[in-house]
This record gives structure tokens, C-alpha cells and sequence, in this order.
């Protein structure tokens, strides 16, 4: 008898203690801690069989109900009203208690007061995305934040670079697939990829991803070492408006979007490429950065068909000044480009070559 007793207290107990962490779990307003559960915070959300709202809905989800994350993320946002909220968010597949499977729309992971919880984003990325590169984005996420040395900053800032161009490759191939396609708001990408600035263009079928560099020199005065100060100050001198980077350093100048001239005459090359020149010197985790920006550079000044704001007289004076120079950074190549280039300005007209454009010349 007493064993009886001892057993039927133990099972008691345990059905008690089950009680009470489903009655703890279940809680409207609390989440789980468990990161593979999601726990339904608002009324109106349904249990779909496939992603979408055009889909068979299962039934409708409790108040409180919790269910489990299987990871899988619909490859698209859908945005919807939920009791007069508006939302655009993936769907997520779960599984309920009952050991159903179906789709959930993301709005699931909004707390009562209508804040997104830190599930929300990563499941937008690898929605948008995809996820490969949303791995790549927490990855690169967590390198930025833990960079301690100025070795460490330079490659996450080299992997930044990689993802922004996976973005821009991602979005175009998007438009190119669907014309129809429309860019989401991106305005929360941000947090979850920290130094990037998106922006839309004009006409609204294509993103901007850009650096601040004024993010990565407030982190590059956190770290050990001073080749990544030295390097994120100067980007902050081309770009010394808001210390973004934009489609035109400062030695560029935009009249209408998109429409730009050269500012060669103004001695802003030169200086760009000597203080680029005292970097390299000194051999870096930035030197291929630094490479790319003398490229840029080097273009502006040798494109075909280029337009000079500045005279001709300025011009010439500027670019011999760089031709006889003893830059290190610039190559056999770079220097043959530049020769070449200040011949042609001799008789720029013959080379399609404006000078002289902030007076107003169109040929």
C-alpha cells in the first residue's frame, strides 16, 4: 500500500509540474524560450496547408497556443491586415500540438504591443533572399560585431562587400525574371546587416546597397590597430556629406540623377590618389580596397567620351601633375592610360572629349 501511495504521489507531482510549464508556456503576452517554438500572441491567425492566404486554411489558431518552428520559410512576403495592422511577412511552417503541419503567416512573431521579436528579421531574410545568403549575412553580422583588431574589421568589411553585391545580383535577377516583381521596403535590412544604407532609385525598380562609413569608423575606433581608422576616414573624405557612400566620390560631380562629370582640374585626384598612395605603402588587410579605389579613380579620369566640368587649361595642369608623380600604387597600365589620356586633351574634341561643361558646353 504505501508503495501504492509513493507511486500515485510521484505521478501527481509530474502531472502537476506538466501542468504548470504548459500553463507557463501558454501564457498570451510571454514567449517560449525554447527557440524552436512560436507562440500564437494575437487573434485571427489560421493554420494554412500550403504558404499563402489563397490556401486551404486547416482551422484557426488559439490564443496562447504554441507551436513548433520547423524552419522552412515561403520564398515570399505576403502583406496582409490583421485586425486593422498592417503586416508583410513570410509564412512559416510549424507543426501544432496535435502533431499538425501547415503554414503560419510571420505576423505570429509580433509580441501584444505589436513589436516584431528578433525571429522576425532572419526569417524575412532567408525569405527575400534565400538561405544561403541570409547565412552569409548573420555571418558576416556576427564577425562585424566581435571584430576586435583592424585585421579582423577588414575582413568583415570584406565580406560586407560580397554581400552587397549578392543583393544588388539578387534583386536585378528578380526583375528579370518578373517584371511584374515589386521591390520590398527595406528600411529594417539595417539591423540585421549593420553599415549598409539601401536606397531606392527614382523610378522604383532597383535598390542601392551602400556602405556608412561613418558605422565602420565608430567601430574601427573600438578596435585594436590603425590601418582600418586610417582607411574608413578616408572613404568618409569622399563621400563628406553624410559619410555614405553614394554612385559619385567627391571628385565627381551629379547634375540630374545619374547625369555626372569629372571635377579633374580641381587637384581633388591628386589628392585622392597620393593619401591612397601613403595607405598602400604601408601593406594592409585594405590593400585590395584600396586597389579598387584607385581603379575608380583611374576610370573617372580615362573613361571614353568623358565630360570635364573644368577647363581645359586646369584640366591638363591636374593630370600632369599625376602622370609625373611617383605614386607606387599606380601601375605600368595606369600610366600609360593617364599619358595616353593627357595627349588626347590636347585635341579633346577629336577623342568625343568635353571640357569646360559647368560653362555650359554640350560638344
Amino acid at each position: 500500500m504505501q508503495l501504492f501511495f509513493k507511486a500515485f504521489a510521484q505521478s501527481l507531482c509530474c502531472l502537476v509540474l506538466l501542468y504548470n510549464l504548459f500553463s507557463c508556456s501558454s501564457k498570451p503576452g510571454s514567449f517560449p524560450a525554447d527557440p524552436a517554438q512560436i507562440m500564437v500572441s494575437k487573434p485571427g491567425l489560421r493554420l494554412f496547408s500550403t504558404p499563402g492566404s489563397k490556401g486551404k486554411a486547416l482551422r484557426k489558431l488559439k490564443l496562447g497556443e504554441v507551436l513548433q518552428d520547423l524552419g522552412e520559410v515561403s520564398p515570399f512576403l505576403t502583406p496582409l491586415s490583421l485586425n486593422g495592422q498592417g503586416y508583410t511577412e513570410p509564412w512559416l511552417k510549424v507543426r501544432t500540438h496535435k502533431g499538425e503541419v501547415g503554414w503560419v503567416y510571420g505576423a505570429v512573431l509580433y509580441n501584444p504591443q505589436e513589436q516584431a521579436t528578433q525571429k522576425v528579421l532572419p526569417k524575412r531574410l532567408a525569405a527575400l533572399f534565400g538561405a544561403s545568403l541570409a547565412q552569409k549575412i548573420d555571418q558576416y553580422t556576427r564577425n562585424f560585431e566581435v571584430a576586435q583588431t583592424d585585421l579582423e574589421l577588414a575582413q568583415a568589411y570584406h565580406q560586407f562587400r560580397e554581400v552587397l553585391d549578392s543583393l544588388g545580383l539578387h534583386t536585378s535577377f528578380a526583375l528579370a525574371v518578373d517584371p511584374t516583381y515589386t521591390l520590398p521596403n527595406l528600411s529594417w535590412l539595417p539591423q540585421v546587416l549593420p553599415g549598409v544604407v539601401t536606397q531606392m532609385n527614382p523610378k522604383r525598380d532597383a535598390y542601392y546597397f551602400f556602405a556608412h562609413f561613418g558605422e565602420y569608423r565608430r567601430k574601427a575606433q573600438q578596435t585594436k590597430g590603425q590601418s582600418d581608422d586610417d582607411f574608413f576616414d578616408w572613404c568618409i573624405q569622399q563621400f563628406p556629406q553624410d559619410s555614405i557612400e553614394y554612385l559619385y566620390p567627391n571628385y565627381i560631380i551629379e547634375t540630374e540623377h545619374e547625369v555626372a562629370h569629372s571635377l579633374l582640374g580641381r587637384g581633388l585626384h591628386f589628392q585622392a590618389l597620393q593619401q591612397l598612395d601613403a595607405l598602400y605603402r604601408r601593406k594592409t588587410a585594405f590593400g585590395n580596397d584600396l586597389i579598387a579605389a584607385k581603379n575608380r579613380c583611374i576610370d573617372d579620369i580615362t573613361a571614353s567620351r568623358a565630360a570635364f566640368w573644368e577647363t581645359r587649361e586646369k584640366i591638363i595642369a591636374e593630370l600632369t601633375q599625376i602622370c609625373r608623380s611617383d605614386l607606387v600604387i599606380l601601375t605600368k597600365a595606369d600610366k600609360i592610360a593617364l599619358e595616353t589620356r593627357l595627349q588626347q586633351l590636347k585635341k579633346p574634341e577629336t577623342y568625343g572629349l568635353l571640357t569646360d561643361v559647368q560653362a555650359g558646353r554640350t560638344k
